[in-house]
């Protein structure tokens, strides 16, 4: 009997042991593993704010943007986190002991930051020299000075978060996003933002939505120019402004392709590299067919 009980619950034991040794990566895991393998050192180790409280819909990605960051931080060297949500480290004698702010899925950050010394603060901060990395809800809602910084303010979602989109390219030999994809357009699945007080002329587009793509024809977007830019840079004064729409969905946390752009960005807003800002009129590759 017990042989027969030994041979009954060893192949139990033995799937246990399987399925531990190929259980699911965590989170950690799959940013470590798609992050870019050669990244240059950087001039001085950074510091940046990860400031994540949202003041309307919170998005679950939330914790995968934190969990990004820090591993961002442990493989890349560039920079190391301070992840807070008090609206202290916004006073301007600790708003410029960091590098960059990384506004994390804040929507509605006009409902937190009241305060119009806070506000002032930030707005100055970044205007003397500091740098902004904002993700996905950090374009919902601003007070107009924020807008103007950014770039853009949320308007709607047609292209939602359980659609796969044709994303462009649209500025193949920037260094920010020569090497997504190889500078080629991409799908993605994700929830793609459209932006009201938002002009080209006002910053770098780097990435869109893809006017010519079958599947993105599907919804219809409220913009009469069919400008759907996605990730953009500008300089607002001395500062450095990295804005990407991306960032509803969990796996665009530990995208490869999104890292890619992202670790540059990063460099960008923390003046490791120097890349060109200025406006450029919509590619006629992604000019709508008529």
């Amino acid at each position: 009997m017990k042989k027969v009980l030994l041979l009954a619950i060893l192949p139990i034991a033995v799937l246990g042991v399987f399925a531990a040794t190929n259980s699911k990566p965590t989170e950690a895991e799959l940013v470590a593993t798609n992050l870019p393998s050669e990244v240059a050192p950087p001039s001085k180790k950074h510091r940046i704010l990860c400031f994540s409280k949202p003041y309307g819909f919170r998005h679950n990605s939330i914790p995968t943007g934190e969990t990004m960051l820090r591993v961002m931080a442990e493989k890349t060297s560039l920079f190391e986190v301070v992840f807070s949500d008090d609206l202290a480290n916004f006073e301007p004698e600790t708003i410029k002991t960091f590098d960059a702010i990384c506004f994390n899925n804040n929507t509605h950050i006009q409902k937190g930051l009241k305060d119009e010394a806070l506000r002032e603060s930030l707005i100055s901060y970044v205007k003397n020299g500091g740098g902004v990395f904002a993700i996905h809800s950090a374009t919902d809602g601003g007070w107009p000075e924020y807008v103007e910084m950014i770039g853009g303010n949320f308007r709607s979602h047609p292209w939602g978060a359980s659609g796969t989109w044709d994303i462009a390219n649209e500025d193949p030999k920037h260094p920010i996003v020569a090497n997504v994809h190889d500078g080629k357009g991409f799908k993605l699945k994700d929830e793609l933002y459209v932006y009201k007080d938002f002009e080209r002329a006002d910053q770098r587009v780097l990435m869109a939505l893809d006017m010519n793509s079958e599947v993105n024809a599907t919804q219809r977007g409220p913009r009469p120019d069919n400008d759907y830019a996605l990730a953009w840079v500008k300089k607002f004064g001395k500062g450095r402004v990295f804005v990407s729409a991306f960032g509803h969905n969990k796996e665009v946390f530990y995208n490869p392709e999104i890292l890619k752009m992202w670790v540059e960005g990063f460099r960008y807003v923390l003046g490791e590299i120097d890349v060109e800002t200025e406006s450029q009129p919509k590619p006629a590759f992604n000019l709508p067919v008529r």
